[in-house]
C-alpha cells in the first residue's frame, strides 16, 4: 500500500482548524478543540494507492487492525456499503478505548477512485469522544460530501473543481 498524491479538493467545516499532518500518515488533518475536553476531535484524510485486489471490507478490516495495535480495545459498531461504481465505498463506526481508559468513537469512510496507476483508496476519518461524535457527525458528512478530485482544464491552464 503506497501513499499517492491526487489533486483533491474539499471543504473544511466551520470551527475546524487544519494542522500539519505527521509523516507518514494522512495528507490532511483538522482539529476542533473544545475547552475542558479530554480529547480533541479530529478529521483526517488519507490517500493510498492499492494495486492489490483487496475488497473494501478487507481494507476496512486492515484499518481496524491498525487501531487495535494502538488502542486497548476496538469494536466495530456498524459497517455499510456506500456509493456506487466508479467510486464505491464503505463506512464503519468504531468504539475505541485507549490505554488510559478514554472512550472514543471513530467514523471511517473508505472510498475508491480511479488513480494514475490503478485504484486509489481515500480514508476519511472522524475521531471524537462519544458525546462529541454525535454533535460532529454532520460536520464529518459535510467534509466527506465535499471531497472531489480536481481536474485540469482542457487548455491546461489552472484547475477546476
Amino acid at each position: 500500500m503506497n501513499t499517492v498524491t491526487l489533486p483533491l479538493g474539499f471543504d473544511v467545516p466551520e470551527g475546524w482548524t487544519p494542522v500539519e499532518p505527521e509523516e507518514p500518515g494522512p495528507v490532511f488533518v483538522a482539529v476542533r478543540p473544545e475547552p475542558g475536553a479530554e480529547f480533541t476531535a479530529n478529521l483526517t484524510l488519507g490517500v493510498r494507492q492499492r494495486p492489490d485486489p483487496a475488497s473494501l471490507e478487507e481494507i476496512a478490516d486492515e484499518a481496524v487492525e491498525r487501531l487495535a495495535q494502538a488502542t486497548a480495545a476496538v469494536d466495530v459498531v456498524d459497517r455499510r456499503a456506500v456509493g456506487a461504481p466508479p467510486a464505491p465505498g464503505l463506512t464503519q463506526t468504531l468504539r475505541l478505548r485507549t490505554g488510559e481508559g478514554l472512550e472514543l468513537r471513530q467514523v471511517q469512510v473508505h472510498l475508491t477512485v480511479p488513480g494514475p496507476d490503478g485504484r486509489v483508496v481515500l480514508e476519511l476519518v472522524l475521531t471524537a469522544s462519544g458525546e462529541a461524535a454525535a454533535r460532529l457527525v454532520p460536520d464529518f458528512r459535510h467534509f466527506v460530501a465535499s471531497v472531489h478530485v480536481r481536474r485540469k482544464t482542457l487548455a491546461g491552464e489552472g484547475e477546476q473543481s
